[in-house]
């Protein structure tokens, strides 16, 4: 028992560089690795904070135009229409459906 202890000693002892420095190279190998995973998870972060500064701009630009749609399309009246020399559109042509068509087929046909 005695030499067990002391052969594992022994090789303890010839191997402590290799033994030490593979430890050292695993920890700094762990560390660039958790340094590359905090990088990428900042970047990620200021680049979804970016995005979502982007998309509230642009919904209120989206917003602005929708309420200067609507007041355009409360003011386009047939008085208006003709000031412009315009005029509303006539239908010339109705096609209706055949009665043969089920209501199954309209209602599939008018979504």
């Amino acid at each position: 028992m005695t030499r067990a202890i002391a052969q594992t000693y022994n090789v303890a002892h010839d191997y402590r560089g290799h033994i030490t420095t593979t430890i050292f190279g695993l920890c700094v190998f762990m560390a660039v690795l958790y340094a590359a995973n905090i990088y990428r998870t900042i970047s990620s972060t200021i680049a979804l904070q970016e995005t979502e500064t982007k998309i509230a701009s642009l919904s209120s630009v989206v917003g602005g135009l929708d309420a200067k749609y609507l007041d355009i399309s409360r003011s386009a009246t047939p008085m208006a229409l003709k000031e412009y020399r315009l005029s509303q559109g006539k239908v010339s042509i109705f096609i209706s459906s055949p009665a043969s068509l089920g209501s199954v087929a309209l209602s599939l046909h008018e979504r």
